[in-house]
């Protein structure tokens, strides 16, 4: 198992997106990374937001990171403890109770727990961070549409009522006044997906 440690820019317009940084490194035979800097979600800048990418489209790859999440004493705490569990648990966390946090974020985790899959004219989300099955059905050409571009980081041209249905869910989250996709797309089936 080879084993990597990352430095991401800030911004790479012009550089692969996350996804596509995680399947490059699979595909040479990395099964494990490390991220050199903390990310930080008390002010989120593009690194930070990137490096949460990196994180969500490695927990759907099945590669591991070693990361380290800031999120500051004032975070609001459905975050860590709800909303962002369906990604690999930080190696450590900071903030009030940040031990008890971690521990039921390592407890809680799985592989599947909020992942989204592309279907012929449709998406497909499953999520289960709250404890039980929600599955959302996305045929209406303008949520496709926006899972697309969500994916990508692309906010701009996703239409309005589309965006506010989609953080009702919080299927978006606001992150230091930006909006990131939280679920992964499942590119490997660790278990038979009817479990799933």
């Amino acid at each position: 198992m080879r084993d990597d440690l990352l430095t991401l820019p800030s911004s790479a317009p012009d550089g692969p997106s996350s996804g596509e940084h995680v399947r490059d490194l699979y595909r040479r035979g990395v099964r494990c990374a490390t991220l050199d800097d903390p990310v930080s979600l008390r002010s989120p800048t593009a690194r930070d937001l990137r490096a949460l990418d990196f994180v969500r489209n490695a927990t759907g790859r099945g590669l591991l990171v070693r990361w380290h999440l800031r999120a500051g004493r004032r975070a609001d705490p459905a975050l860590t403890a709800r909303h962002l569990t369906h990604l690999q648990p930080p190696v450590s966390l900071d903030g009030g109770r940040s031990v008890e946090r971690l521990a039921e974020w390592r407890s809680r985790f799985y592989v599947g727990r909020c992942m989204w899959r592309r279907g012929p004219g449709f998406v497909q989300i499953r999520d289960r961070r709250e404890g039980v099955l929600q599955r959302f059905d996305l045929v209406q050409p303008a949520y496709v549409q926006a899972v697309t571009s969500l994916e990508e980081q692309r906010a701009d041209g996703v239409d309005p009522e589309v965006m506010a249905a989609l953080r009702a869910e919080h299927l978006v989250l606001d992150l230091g006044g930006q909006d990131w996709w939280a679920p992964y797309r499942h590119d490997r089936w660790p278990v038979p997906s009817m479990v799933l």
